[in-house]
This record gives C-alpha cells, structure tokens and sequence, in this order.
C-alpha cells in the first residue's frame, strides 16, 4: 500500500491528511499504539522541509537580484534558467560559490522566520492557505491582501513557477511502514555534516544521562534552528526503542530526502 501528499503549505488540513494516512498505515501494527510519536516525527520532518524551501527560495531571490543589477546580459528568464543549472546541478562547490556572495546569510534565516510567522497568521485565522480547494497563498481572497502579506505571495509565486514543494509518501509492506519526505530544493554538504554531528552529539549526551542538558544548551536557534529538530527525532526513537541510525536517514542530491523505516513488529519480539 503506497499513499501521497503534496505540501504547498503546512495547513490544518495537511495535517489532518497526514494523521489519517498514518492512522491506515499503522493499523495491525505495534505502532498503532504509539500514532501521536510517529506524527511528531513526521511534523518535524514537513516542518523542516518546508523551512527549507523557503530558505532556498529566498536564497535564489537574492541571488537573481545581484545577477540582474550587475550584468546588463541577463533577464529574469534566463537568470532563473542560469540559476536552475548551478543550484539543481548536485555540486555542492558551484552552490557554495554563489552563496558565499550573499553578505547577509543570518538575514535569510531572519527573513524565513517572517514568511512562516506570516503563514501561521494566515491560518490561524482561516483554518488554511486556500481558496477554491488551493494551499496557495497567492488564491487568497483580495479582500486579506495587505502589503505586509506581500513577501509571502512572491516566494509562493516563485514556488509555483520552479514547482519548489514538499512530497509526503507513506509505503506499507509486510515488515515494515517506510516514510519519505522530500522536498524539491537541495541541501548542502555543509548542512549535512551539520545535522550528523548535531545527532552523534544528541546520542552522547543521552548515553551518559545528561538529554535534558543537550536541549537546554541548544535553546539558541539564531543560526537556523541547528538541527535541533533531529535531536527531538532521535529521542523520540529512542523512546519507541528504535536505533536512530538504522531509522531516520537523510539522504542529499540535487533535492533533499529523508527516509524514516519503522518496523511492523515490535523490535523486542525479533
């Protein structure tokens, strides 16, 4: 049994299609037990891929604005087709070098904050980014348009034009409930190695009694959250008596995946 979602926004009825297909694919297993640990990992994971794009996204902004105001031979068309190239071609040194020429890279995370403050407003106060049966922000009635708005609408408008969005993709086989989340922007080698040693840190700290300890020295996300979502993963395993390692993997290319193996059967009864 295999079901999808696409993500263009983490609205309360993306998550309410998220526990229903967890509920079916859980169902006769030891996880339909536990339905709210496996949830939690998977609103880390769509949370972190959504951020993630929105990085991105904002990252290819600035860096078409700097092409546009310093070479008369590009348009926007071609400078989204040069960009498409470096930043979707899989090597990590040509994205590194465009990235090195943004000034302000702390700003972005700033600026991601802001564009997921916005959409939280959105759906508090309307249930979900839609009109019409959309997620999009950019269907919204003109009457909830307001200049402050206008960030949002045009990296959701860039979204929609590079189809930068977040797959859900739940696979049941007889042993075991495969979960992938992936989302269409890339993930640096650098952002890799970061979250692996945040993880190797996190089981640390846990085998010698001091988890509590790692959260509470890992509470400033100024830098853009430090993987700290990972380490809420792994413990989360961990109590389900799960290894992390042969559980959670995260695998980088030219788009971003994270794979999530759950076992059918209890782990003490293999």
């Amino acid at each position: 049994m295999a079901e999808y979602l696409l993500v263009k926004s983490y609205s309360h009825r993306i998550v309410e299609n998220v526990q229903q297909m967890l509920q079916r694919s859980l169902a006769g297993s030891w996880l339909e037990n536990h339905p709210d640990a496996v949830f939690q990992i998977c609103d880390e994971l769509l949370k972190n891929a959504i951020k993630s794009n929105y990085k991105f996204l904002l990252i290819w902004q600035l860096t078409r604005q700097r092409l546009l105001e310093t070479s008369d031979a590009f348009n926007e068309d071609n400078v989204d087709e040069w960009l498409s190239e470096v930043f979707f071609s899989g090597e990590n040194l040509l994205i590194e070098k465009q990235l090195d020429k943004i000034h302000d890279k702390s700003g972005v995370n700033v600026d991601v904050r802001q564009l997921l403050d916005l959409e939280n407003q959105i759906i508090q106060r309307d249930g979900s980014i839609q009109s019409g049966g959309s997620d999009d922000a950019a269907a919204l009635p003109e009457l909830i348009v307001r200049d402050e708005l206008l960030p949002l609408f045009n990296i959701k408008g860039l979204a929609r034009r590079l189809q930068i969005y977040v797959h859900f993709k739940l696979d049941v086989s007889s042993d075991q409930v495969l979960i992938t989340v992936s989302n269409d922007s890339p993930i640096l080698e650098s952002d890799v190695k970061r979250i692996h040693e945040i993880r190797r840190k996190f089981r640390r700290y846990r085998e010698e009694g001091r988890q509590e300890e790692f959260f509470i020295e890992s509470l400033d996300t100024s830098g853009g959250g430090h993987g700290l979502g990972y380490a809420i993963m792994d413990s989360i395993l961990f109590d389900l008596n799960l290894n992390p390692e042969t559980s959670l993997f995260i695998i980088s290319a030219s788009r971003t995946m994270v794979l999530l193996a759950l076992p059918r059967s209890h782990p003490s009864s293999g």
